[in-house]
């Protein structure tokens, strides 16, 4: 067998390349750590990598969110706990106001410290997270969900939404509690109504909250509701304002008050219960009444207010009186109950978020170590390869320089 010149240079030139390969590559894994430096090194073991690093990823993100999770929830967590105290104050206050030796300027001086606890109350209501949104306001995180009106009650601008965050694969926890749920549907003592201006309306008419001067004729009445109208000036003699009160299931007028003359403030009585209009209504411009089994915090407290400032010293303001501190104890202890309903399901999502984030570092621990195996190289088996390919990538260009003199041109 014949071996040319060309052949044994190439011969020597590619066993250098090998080995100087086999040297870079080696010297690489122990630069960097890494045994799997291509997927051509391990392709098994590079799929494996691959997963593991997608789901340690996918669990810094769950951290995250796990970790905002439970900021809100503690956050929430802290407010209800704050109007939890703050309604047993307004209760003490409505005990204190049923005393009956009070005057009406007593009761008035409580009134006032009541105005100041709604204000309080209503911030809390409006609390607002790191990120500047309003954790009661549902998916409208970004307004103010109670808002004040022209008459002096709050009305809630929120939504019903829950917000829900995915801690885990299979895991998403709510972040928050809609205003509505938590402060607004409350449970009444007994037969309630909302009070409220059709926002058709073309004047400035408001209507008070009013409340109940008659439970009997009430609950006969409830559960309709009551429009009441405003006609055309020239309805009654001499002309000007004036308005109707009507059942809004038939339309049948309530205890007579058909074309009523209006004033700047008129105070209105009908089917048991009281509230006023005020403001410059046209005709056409229509106020309603709605009957339902659920009472608002911020009305209850602000209709105890409106009562203690207005109730005169009579036998018949007494007895509304009475009727009024009896319905709003128990409202606020409905009240409370709500609160601490919901308060609960937050300390069991707050539990979730803790359970769930000590199973994540667990798996995630073990996710490491099993990476670890796959990706990192061992130092010493690497430390000792690159000695012996050292040696071999030396020897090689020294057989090469040796073969090279070989050529019979050199022996003549």
């Amino acid at each position: 067998m014949r071996v040319s010149t060309l052949q044994t240079f190439n011969i020597g030139l590619n066993n250098i390349l090998d080995n100087q390969s086999a040297v870079n590559k080696t010297q690489q894994q122990v630069s960097t750590g890494r045994r799997v430096l291509t997927p051509a090194d391990d392709p098994i073991a590079s799929t494996k990598i691959l997963q593991l690093q997608q789901d340690l990823a996918q669990r810094e993100q769950y951290d995250r969110n796990m970790t905002a999770a439970e900021n809100r929830l503690k956050l929430e967590e802290s407010t209800l706990g704050s109007v939890t105290d703050i309604l047993t104050r307004v209760k003490e206050l409505t005990v204190k106001a049923g005393g009956g030796s009070l005057t009406l300027t007593d009761r008035q001086a409580i009134a006032a410290e009541v105005s100041e606890i709604q204000g309080a109350l209503v911030d809390l209501f409006n609390t607002r997270d790191p990120n500047g949104e309003y954790i009661f306001g549902g998916f409208k995180g970004q307004n103010p969900p109670f808002v004040l009106q022209q008459n002096g009650r709050y009305e809630y601008e929120g939504d019903e939404g829950q917000r829900i965050l995915p801690i885990g694969a299979s895991t998403n926890v709510a972040t928050g509690d809609s205003g509505k749920a938590l402060f607004v549907d409350v449970k009444a003592a007994d037969n309630s109504f909302t009070s409220f201006e059709n926002p058709l309306n073309s004047g400035t008419l408001n209507i008070s909250p009013g409340f109940v001067v008659d439970k009997e004729a009430y609950t006969e009445f409830y559960p309709d509701d009551i429009v009441i109208t405003f006609n055309s000036e020239s309805d009654i003699t001499p002309p000007g304002p004036n308005y109707t009160v009507r059942r809004m299931s038939d339309n049948r007028v309530v205890d007579g008050l058909a074309n009523e003359p209006f004033s700047a403030s008129t105070e209105i009585t009908a089917a048991g219960i009281a509230f006023t209009l005020t403001g410059e209504p046209q005709p056409g411009d229509e106020a309603l009444v709605k009957s339902t089994p659920k009472q608002s915090i911020t009305d209850t407290i602000f209709r105890l207010q409106q009562g203690l400032n207005r109730l005169e010293d009579n036998p018949t303001d007494s007895a509304t009186l009475d009727t009024l501190i009896e319905d709003t104890l128990t409202n606020l202890t409905f009240a409370q109950s709500s609160v601490s309903e919901i308060r609960s399901q937050v300390g069991a999502r707050l539990n979730v978020v803790e359970n769930t984030r000590n199973l994540s570092a667990d798996i995630e621990i073990v996710n490491k170590e099993v990476l670890s195996k796959l990706s990192d190289v061992d130092f010493a088996e690497a430390v000792s390869r690159l000695s012996l390919q050292s040696f071999l990538l030396e020897a090689a260009q020294q057989s090469y320089s040796t073969i090279s003199r070989l050529s019979l041109f050199n022996k003549l």
